[in-house]
């Protein structure tokens, strides 16, 4: 079950944070589009996962609870795709989010009256997170040895045991402590093949670009290449990173991978 924690503007996160003494926002009232559509969203067993449009307005035209109880499911799919998912995509709603192909979740907002958390289960996977066990299952399918850093492998139990432990050394420490934090490492033949970062803000990415430049210094470029991926609006501003003058060795060789080459085969 992914789940990202969406960057905000502190005015939109502080405008989510449920204050008693002020009256909830028009678009959180009781009947409003946006609270029917999170009344769902953040059921336990749906909080943090992509929901298509269409299911989402069977579940509200089969709730009992709600004044759109019986309304026709078509007409609540329209509703969600016309007022909630066009607005969503503009970023007015802090508590919801949408990808294209009519898919909407809710997310988990810190002190704004949300779990950010589910009782019972463990935390929802972050976007970054999730795209690493994605990326890291299809190279595994096809045979490869993968690795993630340490501190990675928690998340994601159901590939631990099939991971590897160790990575070829480089000769040089400095470009082997780089290598070990790279997102996902692809090793075939006991050889790097390729090594993937991924980057949900493009701006912030020079710390992983400056890893895949270490690497490449000391090893040279892997046969698979050098990969990140970022959401699909931030490939321009990835490519203007890897403008900058000191990372002038991963033009031509790193590639550019959006986030929906990688998730779309796996969307529900």
């Amino acid at each position: 079950m992914g789940q990202e924690i969406a960057m905000l503007h502190p005015d939109l996160l502080d405008s989510a944070i449920a204050d008693p003494t002020r009256p909830a926002p028009v678009r959180h009232r009781p009947g409003s589009l946006a609270n029917d559509a999170l009344t769902v969203l953040r059921h336990r067993h749906l909080l943090g996962s992509w929901l298509h449009a269409d299911r989402l307005a069977e579940l509200l035209a089969a709730s009992s609870g709600s004044h759109r109880a019986g309304k026709a499911t078509a007409q609540i799919a329209n509703e969600l795709r016309a007022k909630l998912l066009t607005q969503a995509r503009k970023r007015p709603y802090p508590d919801i989010e949408v990808q294209p192909g009519s898919l909407i979740r809710a997310v988990a907002l810190p002190r704004a009256g949300v779990p950010a958390t589910v009782a019972g289960l463990p935390r929802p996977l972050s976007r970054h997170e999730r795209l690493q066990g994605l990326l890291a299952n299809v190279h595994l399918l096809l045979g490869d040895a993968v690795y993630l850093p340490p501190g990675d492998r928690g998340r994601h139990p159901e590939l631990r045991s099939r991971l590897t432990l160790t990575l070829p050394a480089l000769g040089q420490a400095a470009a082997e402590r780089s290598l070990a934090q790279v997102d996902v490492v692809v090793l075939r033949g006991g050889r790097l093949h390729r090594l993937y970062e991924i980057e949900t803000d493009a701006g912030k990415a020079t710390k992983a670009l400056v890893r895949l430049n270490d690497v490449l210094a000391a090893a040279g470029a892997p046969n698979g290449g050098l990969v990140v991926a970022v959401p699909d609006a931030q490939l321009d501003r990835l490519r203007l990173e890897l403008e900058r003058p000191t990372l002038q060795a991963l033009r031509g060789i790193c590639r550019s991978l959006p986030f929906s080459r990688v998730e779309t085969p796996y969307a529900p």
